[in-house]
């Protein structure tokens, strides 16, 4: 019963936004081009994360967050990697949940943040971040109105 999920040490004390779907690719410039003549998205971050390319798409006030990899799943393949959860205190949910009983990974630092991983339910990878800078913030927070109305972006400006 959905219900009996309260009873489990969920809790207010920290604010939680689902923030973005992170998906695996070889071919960002397709993904960019698609989303951003289909569907208005903007590309909102385009740079490197610990060595690797990570574009971030907003979308309204969502995000697909596109991880570059030479070793992307086979075409046809799922390319879904996890859900990213934006959390302000991470610390105090990272506490939290191992007080559950759930398996985190240690907070890795990045720069303008950090991260955690914790598995949920079938499998379900989920990152828990914090932004804690404010250059950081421009890219990733979005201060609760509207994405601005903007014609779509070109995905030639940002290749």
């Amino acid at each position: 019963m959905i219900s009996d999920a309260e009873d489990e040490g969920s809790s207010t004390d920290v604010r939680i936004d689902l923030h973005h779907v992170h998906l695996v690719t070889a071919d960002i410039r397709g993904f960019c081009d698609f989303f951003t003549t289909h569907f208005d998205a903007e590309v909102v971050f385009d740079d490197s994360i610990d060595g690797d390319r990570n574009v971030f798409l907003r979308i309204g006030s969502g995000r697909i967050h596109l991880f570059e990899s030479k070793n992307a799943p086979a075409h046809g393949r799922n390319l879904f990697h996890h859900i990213g959860l934006l959390i302000e205190d991470l610390d105090a949910l990272v506490h939290r949940l191992r007080a559950g009983g759930r398996d985190v990974t240690d907070i890795t630092a990045v720069p303008g943040g950090g991260f955690a991983m914790v598995t949920g339910p079938d499998g379900l990878l989920i990152e828990l971040f914090e932004v804690t800078s404010e250059e950081s913030r421009r890219h990733f927070v979005d201060d609760g109105s509207p994405a601005p109305a903007t014609e779509p972006a070109s995905v030639r400006e940002h290749f």
